[in-house]
């Protein structure tokens, strides 16, 4: 009898000890976080960063404990550094399976990507081939965005076709679009619209984009992706469990609500 009750308090002992770990656990060293500059989702000003992605870091960091370390790359360059191990988070990011490769994937929202011009007059292109059809139209998209297997496929066709223009951030594909050297971008309108507003070269576009959806393009998860190679079990499974609490908290949502009007929400974006 004695025996039972000394194995049942030692269970007890284990148990409290298991929670307690549980509760202090934190991530065992910085994390890194290299980040392209997205509209208001990710946004530079006055050499701080803001915008949605970094407010759900911070907010992360500042209840959870996890002090998270950020800089700020080309999106071609923060996708290669993220397959090479070199950061530990990629945020915002598209679910995919060659990213399922590199790292687990939470998601966070769904988006997807619409054909954006700025003359509201042209015949609307609902469709991926109406959008190849159109010979004398250029397409700008930014160098390492993806955003699923049509979106792939269209680009392939329109460089066959010798009208595909990329540029390696957003700001530069609106100029591109108001220079005329392309007359439709294809990414997320929370993008271009972001970028568009905060850069006074391309700020009179605001008022002017139109949005087209493409049938064929479907909504996306998007969200973070946590390296398989850089952070450790230990820290990856902290994270995860972190971003699927933040997910299910719906802070995510309210804080586009906060940076963007639903004009722009509607048209792109849905929450988790």
């Amino acid at each position: 009898m004695l025996s039972s009750r000394l194995n049942f308090f030692f269970l007890l002992v284990g148990l409290s000890i298991a929670c307690a770990q549980d509760v202090v656990a934190r991530c065992s060293r910085p994390v890194s976080v290299a980040f392209s500059l997205s509209g208001f989702q990710v946004a530079l000003k006055d050499q701080v960063l803001l915008g949605v992605y970094p407010d759900v870091l911070k907010r992360i960091s500042s209840k959870d404990g996890c002090e998270f370390t950020f800089s700020v790359v080309p999106r071609a360059r923060q996708e290669l550094m993220f397959k090479n191990g070199q950061t530990d988070l990629m945020i915002p990011a598209i679910r995919t399976t060659r990213r399922d490769e590199s790292g687990i994937f939470v998601r966070l929202v769904y988006s997807r990507a619409t054909l954006i011009s700025i003359h509201s007059d042209w015949p609307a292109i609902s469709s991926s081939q109406e959008l190849l059809n159109a010979k004398s139209m250029r397409v700008v998209v930014v160098r390492g965005y993806d955003y699923g297997d049509e979106y792939v496929r269209i680009l392939q066709e329109l460089k066959k076709q010798s009208r595909l223009v990329y540029e390696a951030d957003p700001v530069s594909a609106a100029r591109t679009l108001k220079s005329g050297a392309a007359q439709y971008a294809l990414m997320l309108p929370c993008i271009l619209f972001g970028e568009i507003k905060n850069d006074p070269r391309v700020s009179d576009l605001v008022s002017k984009l139109h949005y087209d959806t493409i049938s064929e393009i479907p909504w996306m998860e998007s969200g973070v992706y946590l390296s398989r190679k850089s952070l450790s079990n230990a820290d990856r499974n902290y994270l995860k469990a972190l971003f699927e609490n933040t997910a299910n908290s719906a802070l995510v949502w309210k804080l586009f609500q906060n940076y963007y009007g639903p004009e722009v929400l509607n048209l792109g974006l849905r929450p988790h």
